[in-house]
């Protein structure tokens, strides 16, 4: 999907997700663990990694807190 890199984003177009939280995506199966988000194209996506470290990019209202995580 996307390979975005949230260092080259402006503060106002990035937000750091400390501490990172667990995820779901719309499949709505395990998505892994959310740690940054950045704005591309009047979008912003989420940042999440897998169990093995790999982060892909999901659009946000694809996203929502895992079932028994942080709110």
């Amino acid at each position: 999907m996307w390979d975005l890199d949230p260092s080259q984003y402006g503060e106002a177009d990035r937000r750091e997700v400390n501490p990172p939280v667990e995820v779901e995506a719309a499949t709505w199966s395990g998505g892994g663990t959310l740690d940054w988000w950045v704005k591309e194209r009047q979008q912003w996506f989420g940042g999440v990694r897998d169990a093995d470290g790999r982060q892909r990019w999901i659009r946000a209202v694809d996203l929502r807190p895992a079932r028994g995580g942080q709110p």
